[in-house]
């Protein structure tokens, strides 16, 4: 599974957080913002907490060597982590 890095408007419980970077990744074609990973011993991370996107949201960044960031996206997303 390859992850990119995309940069978007995130709330939570409502409320604007502001731009965050989140990890991005195609899951049978569909575009996710991944915010949390499940990480077990001896096997691949899973996305634990994931957004589905739109495609048409997604912006190109032009490349940059100090930064892995390749997206912007252009709708703002909420917050899937639940409060503990």
């Amino acid at each position: 599974m390859e992850i990119s890095k995309i940069r978007t408007l995130v709330s939570r419980a409502g409320e604007m957080q502001g731009l965050v970077i989140v990890d991005l990744v195609y899951l049978d074609g569909i575009p996710y913002a991944v915010f949390e990973w499940d990480k077990k011993e001896g096997a691949d991370p899973v996305p634990l907490y994931k957004v589905r996107l739109d495609p048409r949201g997604l912006m190109p960044l032009p490349p940059s060597a100090n930064s892995d960031l390749k997206y912007q996206y252009r709708i703002s997303v909420e917050d899937p982590r639940p409060f503990f």
